[in-house]
């Protein structure tokens, strides 16, 4: 199967990638290939394992390999093939940009130095676990080590001290997105000097950065911050954030689901509780008892022992009873109108639903991997200039192999044998 490469559009439109990555690193790729660059995903006749990453719509397609592989273009390179290492080299020396998502010990097709030997002005981009050099640069990685390790399950932990794992895998995607960001800052200092670099990111540290660099307060002078703060006096810890504190709960059922709300206390965030405590007053959802409390100022009151925490917890109550009854539509228009932090946790189906994306045209219908269509997310940001490249879904195993060949080093080339047909992906053989 072959296909037409689209023309193209968008702000990297010049440009061309080598994508080298596997299942982890593939969203990298598809960043580039929505702004417009020509990329080019480099699998092995088996097919690249982000083919084998559920979950699996009805027609057997990885959802994972349709949604990262959008926009770019498949050409099959035997690893074990002399010839085709060749044919790799000379595609890194006609590439501006290569990217790779593995260990500093992994197999690699070419290492950094043949890269750099093969063409001196080239971004070299890898996304590690947990960076190239270092006493835990080969230490074993999975999502759940890494969020660990980054800090983000810190927040998450109970107060018997267990973290909540977070569900979906994404470290490996905020370490790729990272090194596309570094990627392009490499560029364009490439534009004054016209010399390449090699760019490398860490999971561990890209997780990091969920959690505002919290993890790291010790050694940037806090050492006293913490991101679950333990209490040792009598009174139960106390409902706060904002101001640098922590609340004990922000999300709460509704009629249509959850609803996030921190109950926010303090100078900074408290206005906002205040504009949400005036829609139940308005509402007659909230008692008498509390319409005076200011909860920019409220803490003052509550270390004074003026307010305790029954009733706080009788607040939360009835917060609890308003909520339940809150749609997500009206939940948006009220955090609009009454200036609330407010916000419904949206699932899947709620955001190709949303009346919101199909205002703003978010969403794209592409033809996919076997040429039947697919729903996929549109640009990440909205441009007056037409820097995006829409519409182009994932590519089929081997699809653009002689059109890549013939475009990039000037003829067919040698190709690899035909490649073997995949087999039906698994639940039990997708990758984990």
């Amino acid at each position: 199967m072959t296909d037409e490469a689209p023309a193209r559009t968008g702000f990297l439109s010049p440009y061309r990638v080598l994508d080298l990555s596997d299942h982890r690193g593939l969203i990298a790729g598809r960043m580039f290939a929505q702004l417009g660059a020509d990329v080019v995903q480099i699998e092995p006749p088996q097919g690249s394992n982000g083919r084998k990453v559920g979950p699996f719509d009805d027609r057997g397609r990885s959802m994972h390999w349709e949604s990262y592989a959008a926009g770019k273009r498949s050409l099959v390179l035997d690893p074990d093939a002399p010839g085709d290492r060749e044919t790799l080299l000379a595609l890194v020396a006609k590439a501006d940009f290569v990217f790779e998502s593995r260990g500093p010990n992994e197999p690699s097709r070419l290492t950094p130095d043949e890269i750099a030997a093969a063409n001196p002005a080239i971004i070299h981009m890898i996304a590690t676990p947990y960076g190239m050099t270092g006493p835990k640069a080969d230490y074993a990685e999975s999502d759940l080590v890494l969020w660990a390790s980054g800090g983000p399950l810190a927040p998450t932990a109970m107060m018997g001290g267990t973290p909540t794992r977070i569900s979906v895998p994404q470290a490996w995607t905020h370490a790729s997105a990272d090194a596309v960001g570094g990627g392009l800052i490499a560029h364009f200092a490439r534009m004054r000097s016209g010399k390449g670099q090699l760019v490398s990111t860490s999971a561990q540290r890209s997780a990091t950065q969920s959690t505002l660099s919290g993890s790291l307060a010790d050694v940037v002078g806090q050492p006293d911050f913490s991101l679950r703060p333990r209490y040792t006096g009598s009174k139960k810890p106390l409902d706060l954030s904002g101001s640098g504190a922590r609340t004990q709960r922000s999300k709460w059922p509704s009629k249509d689901g959850l609803l996030e709300i921190h109950l926010a206390i303090g100078p900074a965030t408290g206005r906002f509780t205040n504009n949400f405590m005036k829609l139940l007053i308005d509402r007659g959802a909230l008692s008498p008892e509390f319409h005076d409390w200011d909860w920019g100022t409220i803490h003052h009151r509550i270390m004074a022992d003026e307010i305790d925490d029954d009733d706080l917890e009788r607040v939360r109550e009835e917060v609890g009873v308003f909520l339940l009854e809150l749609g997500h539509e009206e939940a948006v228009q009220l955090a609009i109108e009454r200036k609330l932090l407010l916000a419904p946790v949206s699932t899947v189906k709620d955001l190709v639903e949303s009346p919101h994306e199909a205002a703003r045209d978010f969403f794209d219908v592409a033809k996919g991997s076997d040429g039947a269509p697919v729903t996929l997310p549109g640009p990440f940001a909205m441009t007056e200039a037409p820097g995006f490249m829409r519409g182009v879904g994932a590519p089929a195993l081997g699809a653009h192999s002689e059109a890549v060949l013939t475009e990039w080093l000037g003829s067919a080339g040698r190709a690899s044998a035909a490649p073997a047909a995949a087999a039906a992906p698994t639940m039990e053989g997708a990758v984990r």
